[in-house]
């Protein structure tokens, strides 16, 4: 490089001015000239964003010599809401600027005056400029033509720029006009049919020609280009004008730091990457000019081509194989895309009819910055929004026949959605549940499927639809068995190991159809007499038999069959329920799992007074939705959710409500929501009946995270964007460990009252269950008190709330752990844990069971497995096993079974509550109710006149309530912990009982 001093000779980010450092576009102002000769009075250029077309305006003045024409130029941009009067104010100042008239000779009229009377422009401005230009004629250089496109919305005719405009061309035979469009003329049919004769051009990429002229004769005399380098600039850029100017850009700063002045190839790679950074602004204005459909196809083919790439093989000839793989169905929108992306020379269709990303360096743009995945994220409500009215009407109609049990025509309804819309994805999942009730499998798993890989797009885990698709895939196989079609049915299990390969239900179905499979080839044999076949019927019997005893004692069989339901309904939380045919239309994936009454969180639950009030609260009709939600309490008066409505609607009839969030797991653990909903709901049931506070009342908004980390987060995220003064959740220890950065980065105070794992904390975190901490301390205590000495540990070491609580019971055992049971082990042998030798020569004592909620079907095989072997084992565990599904599964074997938990409603202090608890509720209610109740009790008791998050987490850390005013223990915070012990309770006689204390 002769001069290290030079200033970089490449222009980015603007339009070019100086004629010296524009290259190329000859045939461009050819065209142009040509027809200014021929008389035209209105020339339409067009072309891809940022690819020169301001620039090229710019130098028609210096590139066409015209001596009968005067220019002057006129960017539209600032003009997108402006009126007529003012675009023609804006333009007889750019005229009379431009030709520096004589204010003597040329009137300027104010803008007032235009905007009364648009025609001052044509009747008195205009013949004032020809006069002064003698015999030449006036050429406007129009650049963003189409902006003001807007402005020919209003209804009145004289008010339309374009329509004024064609109607002052045609009669004006001194004016010429040259407009530069910022779409596609396509993209504006309106506008081009009314200058349908108007001569267009588009403007196309560089070739290679003069490509070459912009890569070096800006830098010339500075920079020396070797010609693989130019070959590599050409293939990464295509001919793209300001993707050039970045790339040499780039070269100039990087070659001038080398203090060299040769480019090369491997210069040119090595600068891609900084390039695609810098370039950023220009490929999102380019990106923003596309429409949805648009986007979708372009970076469904720059998918196509990355794989391709990495495989190496040759590009898919479908531009939409890509978005089929991911569950977007082909539809007359997205094919008409791939013909826009190809006339917009964004796409390549070559001679094998490949289509491809034509630039290479957008290619590499999209590849990086619009992945497939997320762009179809972006895209789902856009997608659903097509023929939106025709679709509601039809859903409305499909709802009704549902009610009626219509279940055929119900299917014609959805079908025919389905058929308007093939992506339409609401109308998936509940189909593909019809689907499956008729028992059309194949229909219903091929719906599922294409749900799960959109739940997956979406980022939410897949959880919810990867039950329902693997729930299809096990009962399809179940159906297939009874049908004597072993090897179809194997297949359906071996999809299911294919989603969850430790999914054992799946495992113990594939060894009893490999089983049967087998004895069905040994029987065909012709040596096998009828004796023997016999002998082997016998023989297989006991085998499944063996297998199935074995599934049941030592299985963690999470889910079951929905078969075992009557028709119309399907198993849910090991319920029969309703069909989820009723489940509303959401759109949005975080909004669709917060409602403040404008959606059910609970689509499981029938209520149709709770979902006409919803419709009432969505139209903003309170005093009706307060009157539904009322109907809807009496309908099910064990239902929260619908009480927390009612309540909210009353808030935001008074006004000005003080809000705070619940996030619990929805419909992935309905009755663990319903339990800390109900806590919640009580409280602020208390505090509106008693005036609410400053006359203001209580809104509770209601986040549904399903039980996962991903969908947590993005809950989060979502609340502290809001007015929302406090959380009250998470439902998990693992999904509040992954909002709470969220919540601390943002001052968000939140009190869980039920994630008890040690290493939640922080000053805006704080909770009313007593920590793992606490349950492992009283559960020890017991074991220690009653002369325990020799302990099993099971419990599962990757999940955080049943790790924590076995390190804290290591802690404070004053005996001696003989052995930890993992319960994730999928060949776990439960008697030869408990039976082997080393076991019994310690003399084994007790069996401390801290499984997390997946793996309760495990520890209470345990339990069975301890009465059935007559181990006299004691049982000790955590509070994941305080419920009524211990009680009734584990049945005998849970019997002496001691439990540490938050709070237990026959403890002498929680009977008051508890007994006003169950007034309310008409049900005794659990733990969870108790601790959330608490929660938004100490909540409330930080309210003041003018709330805040940061005058809340002031008032937390001095929280002193009463008994009187909780679920019956003072409430007390130290160090964001309550300072209350966890209870004891033992089963007896199939129940739950208050244990006051241990003993020998």
């Amino acid at each position: 490089m002769t001069n290290t001093n030079n200033r970089n000779p490449y222009i980015t980010g603007r339009s070019i001015h100086e004629p010296e450092k524009f290259f190329g576009r000859e045939e461009l102002f050819e065209f142009i000239r040509s027809n200014l000769n021929n008389n035209e009075k209105i020339i339409l250029l067009y072309g891809q964003r940022r690819i020169g077309k301001s620039s090229v305006l710019k130098q028609v003045p210096h590139q066409i010599d015209l001596q009968e024409f005067v220019f002057v130029s006129c960017d539209f941009q600032e003009h997108s809401i402006s009126s007529l009067g003012d675009i023609l104010y804006s333009l007889a100042k750019e005229i009379a600027g431009k030709l520096s008239v004589n204010s003597d000779i040329v009137i300027l009229y104010s803008q007032e005056e235009f905007n009364n009377n648009p025609d001052l422009f044509s009747d008195n401005f205009l013949p004032q400029i020809y006069q002064q230009l003698g015999n030449k004629n006036l050429l406007l250089l129009l650049d963003e033509f189409d902006v003001v496109s807007s402005v020919d919305q209003i209804s009145d005719d004289r008010n339309r720029f374009f329509s004024y405009l064609h109607s002052l061309i045609n009669r004006e035979e001194k004016l010429f006009i040259i407009t530069v469009l910022g779409r596609f003329k396509d993209d504006l049919q309106n506008l081009v049919s009314l200058f349908r004769n108007a001569p267009t051009e588009q403007f196309n990429l560089l070739d290679k020609k003069n490509t070459k002229k912009l890569i070096t004769e800006p830098a010339k005399g500075m920079l020396d280009y070797q010609d693989d380098a130019i070959e590599e600039i050409w293939k990464l850029s295509s001919g793209h004008p300001c993707l050039i100017q970045y790339i040499c850009f780039n070269l100039f700063g990087y070659l001038r730091s080398k203090q060299r002045s040769t480019v090369t190839c491997e210069d040119v790679k090595s600068i891609v990457e900084p390039t695609l950074e810098s370039a950023r602004g220009a490929l999102d204005s380019l990106w923003d000019g596309l429409c949805t459909h648009e986007k979708l196809v372009f970076s469904g083919v720059a998918e196509a081509q990355k794989i391709a790439l990495k495989k190496n093989q040759s590009v898919p000839k479908d531009p939409l194989m890509q978005l089929k793989n991911c569950g977007v169905i082909q539809t007359e929108e997205l094919i008409q895309a791939v013909d826009q992306l190809t006339n917009k020379d964004y796409l390549y269709l070559d001679k094998e009819k490949e289509v491809r990303v034509k630039i290479e360096f957008i290619r590499r743009w999209l590849e990086k910055s619009k992945p497939l995945r997320q762009q179809i994220f972006t895209s789902l409500q856009v997608l659903e929004e097509i023929r939106k009215e025709e679709i509601d009407q039809i859903f409305t109609e499909a709802r009704e026949l549902y009610k009626s049990g219509e279940i055929h025509k119900e299917i014609e309804c959805y079908e025919k959605i389905l058929k308007l819309n093939p992506n339409h994805f609401t109308t998936l999942l509940v189909l593909a549940e019809i689907y499956f009730e008729v028992k059309n499998f194949e229909k219903a798993l091929e719906l599922h499927d294409r749900r799960y890989q959109i739940d997956c797009i979406r980022n939410l885990d897949c959880t919810r639809n990867k039950v329902g698709l693997l729930l299809a895939l096990e009962n399809y196989g179940e159906y297939l068995i009874k049908q004597g079609k072993f090897s179809q049915a194997k297949k359906q299990f071996e999809a299911v190991l294919e989603i969850e390969p430790d999914r054992k239900s799946a495992k113990d179905k594939l060894r009893e159809i490999e089983a049967i499979i087998e004895q069905q080839q040994r029987d065909m044999k012709p040596e096998n007499n009828k004796q023997q076949l016999q002998i082997n019927s016998v023989i297989l019997l006991i085998s499944v038999g063996i297998v199935a005893i074995i599934g049941s004692i030592f299985g963690n069989i999470i889910y079951q069959s929905s078969t075992s339901c009557p028709q119309g309904k399907q198993k849910l939380n090991d319920e029969c329920v309703t069909n989820v045919t009723a489940l509303p239309i959401i759109n949005d994936p975080i909004q669709g799992n917060i409602s403040s009454g404008d959606r059910t969180l609970f689509f499981s639950i029938p209520n149709s007074y709770r979902d006409q009030g919803i419709e009432a609260f969505k139209q903003g009709n309170y005093t009706q939705a307060i009157k539904l939600f009322q109907q809807a309490i009496t309908a099910n008066r064990s239902d929260p959710e619908v009480r927390i409505y009612y309540n909210n609607a009353i808030a935001r009839q008074r006004g000005n409500p003080f809000t705070l969030a619940v996030v619990v797991p929805g419909e992935n653990g309905r009755d663990r929501a319903q339990e800390i909903l109900r806590g919640v709901a009580q409280s602020q049931d208390q505090f509106n009946v008693n005036g609410g506070r400053d006359g203001r009342s209580l809104e509770i908004v209601i986040a549904n995270d399903g039980d996962n980390e991903k969908q947590a987060e993005q809950i989060a995220q979502y609340l502290v964007d809001t007015s929302v003064l406090g959380v009250i959740g998470h439902g998990k220890s693992w999904t509040t460990q992954a909002a709470l950065p969220i919540y601390k980065k943002a001052g968000m105070p939140i009190i869980s009252p039920t994630s008890s794992a040690n290493n939640l904390s922080g000053n805006n975190f704080f909770r009313t269950t007593p920590s793992d901490a606490g349950f492992g301390k009283k559960l020890a205590k017991c074991t220690n008190d009653s002369r325990l000495n020799t302990a099993v540990i099971v419990y599962n070491p990757k999940e955080i709330y049943s790790n924590s609580l076995r390190e804290e019971f290591e802690k404070n055992f004053k005996g001696q752990i003989i052995s930890k049971i993992d319960l994730r082990d999928p060949i776990l042998n439960i008697e030869q844990e408990l039976k082997n030798k080393d076991s019994l020569s310690q003399n084994l004592q007790a069996v401390i069971l801290l499984p997390n909620v997946d793996h309760t079907a495990t520890a209470l095989d345990i339990a069975k497995v301890n009465i059935n072997n007559k181990l006299g084992l004691k049982l000790l565990g955590g509070d994941a096993l305080y419920n009524q599904k211990t009680l009734d599964e584990g049945g005998n074997g849970v019997e002496d079974l001691v439990l540490a938990v938050p709070w237990f409603r026959e403890a002498p202090q929680a009977k008051v509550f508890s007994q006003t608890a169950y007034k309310l509720w008409e049900k005794d209610i659990s733990w969870r109710t108790a601790t959330s109740y608490d929660a938004a009790q100490a909540f409330m008791n930080s309210l003041s006149a003018q709330p805040s998050r940061e005058t809340i987490l002031q008032k937390l850390p001095q929280t002193n309530l009463s008994a009187k005013l909780t679920s019956g223990n003072n409430l007390e915070f130290k160090k964001g912990e309550r300072q209350n012990e966890a209870v004891l309770v033992k089963v007896e006689s199939g129940k739950f009982k208050y244990l006051e204390q241990c003993s020998p």
